[in-house]
């Protein structure tokens, strides 16, 4: 999903967007540049989400869902959580090259990966909790014998979906997914015994 969705509501965005369009005033009006939109149209968020678009334009952007992207006056303002320092780097940049932007405010954001971002192997990944609850289970080899089932996640919340053999085995399952560093909660909503 990209910035401007995430952040927006905008499925995708109007294909004369520009992260510097041309002002498009009527003749009694002048849009300052912080209060453009995508298409030169007056907007009150109009530098936050030409930022959203300039970071949908970079192929390594765009799957961080842990930053928004505010604006106060011509301050972009990012808050969250970036799962590296050359990110960080690459936002700034890009948001300050986008007309209107005089700043880019980062003291609300931290470093780092949150935990149920956090893949096999270090590194930043979307199913990360639900790749390493899925290790986890594997290594019981009652479990890893089970009919089929499905592990995947919304946020910090494991979700165990399909059939499982015993309510037994699906106790064992969710104290084992409990015990994944990032998992918050787990839901067994979509399991049918048997």
């Amino acid at each position: 999903m990209g910035w401007l969705q995430r952040l927006f509501g905008m499925e995708k965005p109007p294909e004369a967007a520009s992260a510097a369009p041309t002002p498009n005033p009527t003749a009694s009006e002048l849009i300052a540049p912080e209060r453009m939109g995508l298409n030169g149209e007056y907007d009150q968020s109009g530098l936050a989400k030409r930022v959203a678009f300039a970071f949908d334009q970079d192929s390594e952007l765009t799957n961080i869902p842990s930053i928004d992207i505010l604006q106060t006056g011509t301050t972009v303002v990012l808050r969250g959580q970036a799962p590296s320092q050359s990110i960080v780097n690459k936002l700034i940049s890009i948001a300050g090259t986008v007309s209107g932007a005089t700043d880019v405010d980062t003291t609300g954001l931290s470093i780092g990966i949150p935990a149920e971002r956090v893949g096999l192997n270090g590194e930043y990944d979307e199913s990360g909790l639900a790749k390493r609850v899925v290790q986890a289970l594997g290594q019981d080899a009652s479990i890893s014998s089970a009919a089929p089932f499905d592990i995947a996640q919304t946020g910090g919340t494991v979700v165990i979906q399909g059939k499982v053999p015993s309510q037994e085995i699906l106790s064992q399952m969710v104290a084992i997914a409990q015990g994944v560093s990032g998992a918050t909660s787990v839901n067994t909503d979509k399991v049918s015994l048997g």
